[in-house]
């Protein structure tokens, strides 16, 4: 019974998350002049969605992700600027990026 609950659980939050991503996207295309004016809903969709997982992922891992892919730093240049171990670096990068796969992962049977 627990996977049953998991799945329902799941696909509930998937859906919220969804029709969050979905409003937000259409509150910014709708800003005359704004960020989304001309954007691909899809593209918009897509930040909002990648901005919201890197929030939930907290700190520091949310700033280190963001350093090593928004400011395409070396995992040794962050280390350096956020003084922290270049192996805590690495497993941070390495974990969040797997609770990220877990979280946005598409199976063939959720709707």
């Amino acid at each position: 019974m627990p996977i049953a609950r998991n799945k329902i659980v799941d696909v509930y939050q998937r859906r919220t998350r969804d029709g969050r991503a979905q409003d937000a996207a259409e509150v910014v295309a709708r800003r005359p002049g704004g960020a989304g004016a001309g954007a691909d809903p899809v593209v918009v969709i897509d930040r909002v969605v990648i901005a919201e997982e890197l929030r939930r992922l907290g700190e520091p891992p949310s700033t280190i992700m963001r350093l090593a892919f928004f400011e395409d730093l070396t995992h040794s240049q962050i280390a350096g600027r956020l003084d922290l171990p270049l192996g805590t670096v690495k497993s941070h990068i390495k974990r969040s990026l797997q609770r990220m796969r877990d979280r946005l992962e598409v199976t063939d049977g959720a709707s």
